[in-house]
């Protein structure tokens, strides 16, 4: 069973929760205040037979047509009390539900009480407010399950990118870009396409950071300097053709070139993430590699605009349910390999 985290209560994460169980997607436990869903159905006007739990075991043994959630401590005072639900405008003291929704699900998932967890978007502005000083969700997932070196991939339409940098200033890419960060992205992508994605011998492909790769250190550097040496050294230990780069990020993404590849490593997050929402937006599933746990994310946010209508699309989060039974389903037989 999987684990899905509440999100944000007043975006539409809560919606397309619904909306996935509707549609008889992946049977999940849902943890969060209950009130949040109950008045979203309502509100929405959805037909939702919704049973609370106390844990995973018991949500096991429900039955499947059943909205499962394990409340959590924290409540969100504002669906209980307000006669208008407060709709796209959030407040630190949603912050605390949503933190522990999260850090509820990652234990059950480390203690192996749940097969992985599927989050919906939360948004990390107002966790800061209410004193979390969190980046987002994948820190603090890897900092819950004690992982140092997070990946974030997403995947979409036949298209795996992994962004080396993620959330930091253009201006700041090439001086975090370093070998040690680099190789280890590197590592962590290639065991997670073989364990969790089940590819045997995985290809990669490496994007330079500057244009032409860099023009023989004409337009840059680290071209020499940092991904040449990373990649000379990995593509010794692993069969030839696993490891191919730096090679300039203008050509790497059109259909033949995708063909080449199980997943591509961008050095900065637009290089990576401009392709996939333009291949595969609304469609696209985050995916968190390194951790002991299997994670995956919807690749939109809170989308305040439009919460409460009743028109999110929950075809991410359905997605991302799929994705991470198949990636769980994959890593158990690994294990028993």
């Amino acid at each position: 069973m999987l684990a899905v985290t509440m999100g944000d209560p007043v975006g539409v994460g809560p919606e397309v929760a619904l909306k996935s169980f509707l549609s008889g997607e992946v049977q999940a436990l849902h943890i969060g205040d209950p009130q949040v869903f109950r008045r979203t159905a309502e509100h929405l006007g959805f037909s939702v037979v919704f049973q609370e739990v106390s844990s995973p075991e018991e949500a096991r043994q429900q039955k499947e047509n059943h909205f499962l959630i394990l409340p959590t401590e924290h409540k969100v005072v504002q669906f209980a009390t307000a006669g208008e639900i407060p709709f796209g405008r959030p407040h630190p003291s949603q912050a605390a539900a949503t933190m522990e929704s999260i850090m509820t699900a990652c234990r059950m998932a480390m203690a192996g009480r749940v097969d992985g967890v599927v989050t919906p978007p939360i948004n990390k502005a107002v966790l800061h407010s209410a004193g979390y000083d969190v980046p987002g969700h994948t820190e603090l997932l890897a900092h819950c399950a004690g992982v140092s070196y997070p990946v974030m991939m997403l995947a979409g339409e036949g298209l795996r990118v992994v962004p080396v940098t993620i959330h930091q200033s253009l201006r700041s890419v090439a001086e975090s870009l370093h070998y040690e960060l680099l190789e280890k992205t590197i590592r962590i992508t290639y065991e997670a396409l073989k364990r969790d994605f089940a590819i045997n011998t995985p290809r990669l492909m490496v994007a330079a950071l500057n244009p032409h790769a860099g023009e023989k250190g004409a337009f840059g550097h680290e071209e020499q300097e940092i991904i040449e040496p990373v990649c000379r050294a990995l593509s010794k230990e692993w069969p030839e053709g696993s490891l191919m780069g730096p090679l300039p990020a203008d050509t790497l993404f059109h259909p033949q070139a995708r063909a080449s590849y199980d997943a591509i490593l961008c050095m900065y997050h637009d290089q990576a993430l401009i392709p996939i929402k333009m291949l595969a937006f609304g469609n696209a599933v985050n995916i968190t590699l390194g951790l002991p746990i299997v994670r995956t994310s919807v690749d939109h946010g809170t989308a305040y605009p439009i919460a409460g209508q009743g028109v999110a699309n929950a075809t991410s989060l359905q997605l991302a349910m799929q994705l991470a039974r198949q990636l769980a389903d994959n890593r158990l037989r690994s294990h028993s390999l």
